[in-house]
């Protein structure tokens, strides 16, 4: 089960912690997309963050561990706890459409840090290992939890949740790619992904009864 945690005020020390992390992690972004991750160093990083080279190490390993950090943000990992817990107050179709569409308006909005970065994590084996374990394995652990008490309260008919999860990453993951390599008419009809995609996630091909005219699940004319 998906149960709230507290989070007790951060302290003085707490706050300028968190923002002096996500000032660098701001300027690794820059640093990474303008000259790529290779090319990169953690002198360019600190030196945009205004912060010591040592300074950065206190927050992170590596290059590696920075580039993990930031594709971590892009996805609000650290968000989806408070999510899930929220998304138990409605319904779960109006749940995932909102996640859908947050989760694609980062890609969007981080389109070309992402691509950057995305080609480092397919071809190094360490740093997909790393990606995965502080990534994608507690992402989908969240997940898991939120839709098997979903099953459990009737909510969702019962499904292979482990499956189900790696299918619903997988098909945001293959949109970003196709996004990437510039398809037309996914890239200017993005805003519609959510609400088809949720559409399809719970009601599936199959012909309705009466004909649904909902904006955007039907291709324009």
């Amino acid at each position: 089960m998906v149960k709230p945690e507290s989070n007790p005020p951060l302290s003085r020390r707490e706050r300028l912690k968190r923002e002096r992390e996500a000032r660098i992690l701001n300027a690794a972004a820059t640093v990474f997309s303008e000259k790529g991750f290779h090319q990169a160093t953690i002198r360019e990083i600190a030196d945009l963050a205004d912060v010591a080279d040592g300074t950065i190490y206190n927050y992170f390993a590596d290059k590696f561990d920075l580039l993990i950090g930031l594709l971590s943000r892009l996805a609000e990992v650290d968000r989806l706890q408070e999510e899930l817990t929220q998304a138990q107050q409605k319904g779960a179709q109006a749940f995932f459409e909102t996640a859908f569409r947050q989760r694609l308006n980062r890609i969007m909005q981080a389109e070309k840090i992402l691509q950057a970065l995305l080609p480092e994590v397919l071809v190094n084996r360490e740093l997909r290992q790393r990606f995965y374990q502080q990534y994608v394995s507690r992402l989908t652990s969240l997940l898991e939890q939120y839709l098997q008490q979903r099953i459990e309260q009737g909510h969702i008919r019962p499904v292979h949740v482990p499956l189900t999860v790696r299918i619903i990453q997988s098909v945001l993951i293959g949109l970003l790619f196709v996004r990437i390599l510039g398809d037309e008419p996914l890239g200017s009809q993005w805003e519609k992904v959510p609400q088809v995609l949720t559409t399809l996630l719970f009601d599936g091909l199959n012909p309705r009864e009466e004909e649904d005219d909902r904006p955007g699940l039907v291709a324009d004319a």
